[in-house]
């Protein structure tokens, strides 16, 4: 018996949408993938999930077309990364508009470092999801630098 409804089927944009993205462990790993870890053992560190739990978020994430894999290393065990497509990209304002909020309405104790968006356009912090609230330009990955969070006890 599945876990979840399927709502790929649904008319509603926002339905189907979350067929693909809904699960936390998909956009913590899209979240990895935006701040270019590729790798399958520095995603798997960074999001605190086990080997399983990532390795069937991957398949997916592939399967959904969020994410492709291709191989850097070994013929015997080979090593692969992990890439977002175009659609995992287009999924950066959402992960964004999420981190804003996040920092908005919830609280984090102990901030050395907040979370930040900077663009690489003008290098100012950002504070919209998809355009630089201060030069206009358009929010990318490649144009967009995210300041992790710290807190004073160094994690």
């Amino acid at each position: 018996m599945p876990l979840r409804s399927d709502w790929s089927e649904r008319p509603c944009p926002i339905a189907r949408a979350i067929d693909v993205l809904g699960d936390p462990w998909t956009l913590l790993v899209l979240r990895e993938l935006v701040y270019g870890v590729h790798r399958f053992e520095d995603i798997r560190a960074n999001i605190e999930s086990t080997d399983k739990t990532l390795s069937e978020r991957l398949e997916r994430m592939i399967d959904a077309g969020l994410v492709s894999r291709r191989q850097y290393s070994g013929t015997v065990r080979p090593r692969y990364e992990y890439l977002p497509t175009s659609a995992g990209r287009d999924a950066l304002p959402i992960l964004q508009s999420l981190a804003f909020w996040g920092a908005k309405h919830t609280e984090a104790r102990d901030l050395d470092q907040p979370f930040a968006i900077v663009c690489l356009a003008c290098g100012q912090e950002t504070h919209r999801s998809e355009t630089c609230s201060s030069c206009g330009a358009e929010l990318t990955t490649g144009n967009t630098i995210w300041i992790r969070p710290t807190t004073r006890t160094g994690s």
